[in-house]
């Protein structure tokens, strides 16, 4: 039960820093502001999907080209390269902070092993 109460007040943490809250807000922007472009990327995107199950390599250049420029726009917009660059930096900390754990973990256990 300890690890769960350690669990929560990490995340209680994280959830206050800049970033996460940054994070939050930008995530409410671009639902709200590219609804419409989020709507369209992932309709080329699921279509694009479904034509690589065929052939028709010219059917499918021409749903890849839709998609892509769609992806390009969409991703191009400034609160949505932000999201990612605050994501991707979460994301570091995040894997950082648990390869800690684990080498801590590791550590404790070769000791305890050592002892016996």
């Amino acid at each position: 039960m300890e690890e769960i109460s350690l669990s929560l007040d990490y995340f209680n943490e994280l959830k206050e820093t800049t970033d996460y809250k940054r994070l939050k807000e930008l995530k409410s922007i671009i639902d709200n502001k590219y609804s419409k472009e989020i709507i369209a990327f992932k309709t080329l995107e699921s279509k694009y999907n479904d034509l690589l199950k065929y052939n028709d390599e010219k059917i499918i250049k021409e749903a890849k080209d839709r998609f892509i420029d769609s992806k390009i726009k969409l991703y191009s917009k400034e609160e949505i390269k932000e999201y990612f660059e605050i994501q991707n930096k979460l994301d570091i900390m995040l894997k950082n902070d648990f390869n800690d754990i684990k080498k801590s973990i590791s550590l404790e256990l070769s000791k305890s092993n050592k002892c016996k």
